[in-house]
């Protein structure tokens, strides 16, 4: 994610015609190098673990005892703070955001590692969790709260900024606080950064020292996600440049999870973003859902139906407003909460968690510590 909330909701807009459906029905097209698979359908299963499909004489997954409530209507259009308010003038040139100091030409870059067989178990994007982005702003910076509080609305595992670009690594002081306390009370924890991909073999390198990071008990992330954006955010983003990234960062990760954080797969998106490019690499998506004035369950189901062919999803839901820079002018409500969960579970996601900790509302907390997302789910 970049540096604001808001910044992420605007740039994952896109085109979507929202009815309140669950499911959208008809086929599209595949990015390019993807093939085509059949979309959405009620009765798959979830993905095996690095998107391998179930054998065909395998029986279906059990049921769990305590499945998901009953579905969850549609919200109404329009949604509460829509439509969103006019964008406030862009800041004076001087003060644009950070930039690398150099780019590395491609012609500079080594060959991509060729993609690695994926080891990993998908088990600790099960469920549902959280995003921290601003450490100090979450529960004040107490990693005894923050676990507290992860383990009461019944969250299975939390994603924790620990690097980017302009300052590498920088995130072993606030995994050495939360990683073994949330381990302890059975979270998973997994780190994330930003990669501007400028220098994508430089970007790795501080993947990387993130991935090698240990606790003084031998603790060590779950896994990495590399937040993977376009230029809009200032970001170099290729299909090469991802592939070098991704090669030496699956290296690193051995058989830990990768997951990439991606944008939500619109139709504007699904053109030119290389989620085709990505997936090799990957263990599982991660889209950015956030659905601002789109029905959410609408929106969930765009993203598992276009995604899911290509690997696990684990959606990310908007847990922010940002009428500031012409965002929805209110934070979602617990209605829109529990669709968008109920969706993801009844489409097939993995998981879902929530952006972000430090400005998620109370009414979003308690709908999300209501919603009993089931410990395995056969789709019907």
């Amino acid at each position: 994610m970049p540096g604001s909330p808001w910044a992420l909701g605007l740039a994952v807009a896109g085109l979507l015609v929202a009815g309140g459906a669950a499911v959208v029905a008809r086929q599209r097209p595949a990015p390019a190098g993807v093939p085509r698979t059949t979309g959405a359908a009620e009765g798959r299963p979830l993905p095996a673990p690095g998107g391998a499909n179930p054998s065909a004489e395998a029986p279906p997954a059990p049921v769990t005892s305590s499945p998901p409530p009953a579905p969850a209507a549609p919200v109404p259009l329009p949604l509460g703070g829509c439509p969103p308010p006019p964008r406030r003038p862009p800041p004076p040139s001087g003060s644009r955001p950070w930039r690398p100091p150099a780019l590395v030409p491609e012609r500079d870059l080594p060959p991509a590692l060729p993609p690695a067989p994926s080891t990993a178990d998908v088990g600790p994007l099960t469920g549902k969790g959280m995003w921290l982005w601003k450490f100090g702003q979450s529960e004040g910076g107490d990693a005894d709260a923050i676990v507290a509080r992860a383990v009461a609305a019944g969250l299975h595992q939390l994603w924790v900024r620990v690097g980017d670009s302009r300052d590498g690594f920088y995130g072993a002081d606030v995994l050495a606080a939360l990683v073994p306390r949330a381990h302890a009370r059975g979270l998973a924890v997994l780190g994330w950064g930003f990669p501007f991909l400028w220098d994508p073999v430089g970007d790795a390198r501080w993947s990387a020292e993130a991935l090698a990071w240990r606790g003084p008990g031998g603790d060590v992330l779950d896994g990495f996600s590399p937040d993977i954006e376009a230029a809009t955010e200032g970001v170099a983003l290729s299909e090469r440049r991802a592939r070098v990234y991704l090669g030496l960062v699956r290296q690193a990760a051995a058989n830990r999870l990768v997951v990439a954080t991606v944008y939500r797969p619109t139709d504007v998106r699904w053109a030119t973003y290389p989620y085709g490019a990505i997936a090799p690499y990957v263990d599982a998506f991660a889209p950015m859902v956030y659905w601002e004035c789109t029905e959410p369950g609408a929106a969930a189901a765009e993203s598992l139906e276009r995604l899911r062919g290509l690997r696990p999803v684990h959606l990310i839901g908007q847990g922010f407003s940002s009428p500031e820079e012409g965002g929805r002018a209110q934070p979602p409500d617990a209605a829109e909460t529990t669709r968008f969960l109920d969706v993801a579970v009844r489409q097939g996601a993995v998981g879902v968690s929530f952006w972000v900790w430090q400005s998620i509302g109370e009414e979003q907390w308690s709908a999300l510590a209501a919603y009993p997302w089931p410990s395995r789910t056969t789709v019907r």
